[in-house]
């Protein structure tokens, strides 16, 4: 399940913003108009390397926040490798070391950086 997402500089949000952690089976995004829904949602599709077309972008560089002195945007996604309780839908049990982390980092050229746990993998690894 995904535990959180960390968003760097990803669009409206500038810095760098943690969101989670969330439910294992039931999440919802909620906020006004302008509060950043949608691009928390294109951070799912950045993340998993999808073209800026799929993000109202024209170009990914386009998805690094419009501050001039920001240099790149980063998403990093969070997971953890449950069992589940059926006997209770909120409970849920972590397999300990069952972490990992899938993210990835563009620049202004347009260059992408993908990494699995911190470490440099290609698209087709993620």
């Amino acid at each position: 399940m995904i535990d959180k997402i960390e968003l760097e500089n990803f669009k409206s949000y500038k810095g760098t913003k943690i969101i989670g952690p969330f439910h294992k089976s039931f999440n919802t995004v909620v906020g006004p108009n302008g509060s950043g829904k949608s691009n928390f949602l294109e951070s799912l599709i950045f993340v998993f390397g999808k073209w800026a077309t799929k993000m109202r972008a024209k170009k990914i560089s386009e998805c690094i926040n419009s501050d001039k002195n920001i240099k790149f945007a980063r998403v990093e996604v969070f997971f953890k490798t449950i069992i589940d309780d059926q006997s209770d839908p909120n409970s849920y049990e972590t397999i300990p070391d069952s972490f990992f982390s899938i993210s990835r980092e563009v620049n202004w050229a347009g260059n992408s950086k993908y990494k699995i746990s911190g470490w440099e993998a290609t698209f087709e690894e993620v």
